[in-house]
């Protein structure tokens, strides 16, 4: 007989609100991956608590996990009944606290009990009200990095949004017993340098590679063949069809070469440039190609390039956007294109998501230059061919081209790399979150 072993409870602490977007954002992802390497290792439960009205949210995008609800994890609010008791208890709620939080905290307090809590970002300060022993994530500040774009009054004047957020995160940061960072980059430049924190205090734990082989099971070897990228069209047309994208519900994604952007739109992200490429290829030199991204258009924004772009070219037919794609369409948009181009000057972690993503579904993935690639560069040096400078446009199209004319060398390039990569696997960096958040992890480096 099998000795049961009793799970450690590991909560998750995240104040995104009802509304908020959850589904592919970076560190919902990691909070995906970090779950799924729990239920690998089985020594974990994650308890993951959100705010009142967000819970469904949640559990409809961890549900599709290779994880089991319940057993590897659990989605926990405070009640409707919780939240008016404790209300009409407190007033004048907690000083220098927003409601909502607090009510989160004293609901965690009193029912979920767990070895320790993990933040999931700096700025959710109602983590201070836990009573139970906690973990922060330092993703990055990159707007410390990157000041240029955000409006001064609204983010930079006395009591602007950064201002703010690098006081609220010093504070946050400070109070919690250990704080991961995802890369020395991050842990040098924003923990010990701008936020001031011990390296001693700070626990580093790259990402491990998230493989997406899983979602579309048809895929072997992490090859690409006729028959692979039909069955994950038929994925994409039917959820064109679900969504009521007319354009893209009888779309040959099989045949139609296009290349694939999976980030949001940030002004580090630099997804106009990439969009830019495109069009050159497009207009200029007669390619045939289409860009498919995750990226959502934002109609009239100045301080990013692409929806000037796309308006002024008429590039709507030509750049598509698809936000807010479950897991499964993610895996086939990445295995169904011919490149994957991920433009960012700046990551917090080492190498990128979407370069694990794309080869682990069988697609090569190019990528801009920043620490992020660097500090990937120090230890996998033969992915330097594919690796191009973020603000040369024409040195992004020479090499979408380049891959496109022999994406078989470009993958054969960097599977090695992403093999050796998956050595160090997501149950084991559960378990320094785990760890962390429980007392158990030591800092520095």
């Amino acid at each position: 007989m099998t000795e049961h072993v009793e799970r450690v409870p590991i909560g998750i602490w995240s104040e995104l609100p009802p509304g908020a977007r959850w589904a592919n954002e970076g560190i919902s992802r990691i909070v995906g991956f970090t779950i799924e390497g729990g239920a690998k290792n089985a020594e974990f439960i994650f308890h993951v608590l959100v705010p009142r009205g967000m819970a469904e949210t949640v559990r409809e995008d961890l549900r599709s996990l290779a994880a089991t609800e319940g057993v590897d994890w659990q989605v926990h609010e405070a009640t409707e009944a919780f939240e008016r008791d404790w209300i009409a208890s407190n007033p004048n709620g907690v000083a220098g606290f927003s409601n909502f939080v607090a009510i989160m905290a004293a609901y965690a307090n009193l029912h979920i009990q767990v070895s320790g809590w993990l933040n999931t970002f700096p700025h959710f300060t109602g983590s201070q009200l836990l009573t139970q022993g906690k973990a922060a994530l330092l993703p990055d500040a990159i707007p410390y990095d990157f000041p240029i774009g955000w409006d001064y009054e609204h983010y930079w004047s006395d009591e602007g949004e950064w201002v703010r957020w690098l006081r609220i995160a010093q504070e946050t940061l400070r109070d919690a017993e250990a704080v991961v960072a995802h890369s020395k980059h991050v842990a040098t430049r924003h923990g010990v340098k701008l936020l001031g924190l011990d390296q001693r205090s700070i626990c580093i734990n790259p990402h491990a590679p998230p493989d997406l082989s899983s979602l579309l099971p048809f895929v072997t070897n992490r090859q690409k063949t006729k028959a692979t990228r039909d069955c994950a069209a038929a994925i994409l047309r039917r959820f064109a069809e679900e969504r009521s994208i007319s354009y893209l519900r009888d779309f040959p994604f099989e045949e139609v070469k296009f290349a694939f952007v999976a980030t949001q739109e940030r002004i580090t992200k630099n997804v106009g440039r990439a969009a830019l490429a495109i069009n050159r290829m497009l207009r200029r030199d007669r390619v045939s190609l289409k860009l498919l991204m995750t990226t959502p258009v934002h109609w009239g924004a100045d301080w990013t390039l692409l929806p000037s772009l796309l308006e002024a070219q008429q590039l709507q037919f030509d750049v598509l956007s698809l936000p807010d794609v479950p897991r499964e369409v993610h895996a086939a948009l990445f295995h169904c294109a011919e490149v994957t181009i991920h433009p960012s000057f700046y990551e917090g972690i080492v190498g990128t998501l979407t370069f694990y993503e794309s080869v682990s579904v069988g697609t090569p993935c190019i990528m801009g230059r920043g620490p992020h690639v660097d500090e990937l560069l120090e230890t996998e040096p033969e992915l330097e061919p594919l690796v191009f400078d973020p603000y040369d446009v024409e040195g992004m199209v020479k090499l979408i081209n380049e891959v496109i004319d022999n994406p078989s060398k470009a993958l054969a390039t960097q599977l090695p790399a992403y093999e050796r990569r998956l050595e160090r696997g997501w149950d084991q960096a559960a378990r320094v979150y785990a760890n962390a958040a429980s007392g158990k992890a030591r800092g520095g480096w």
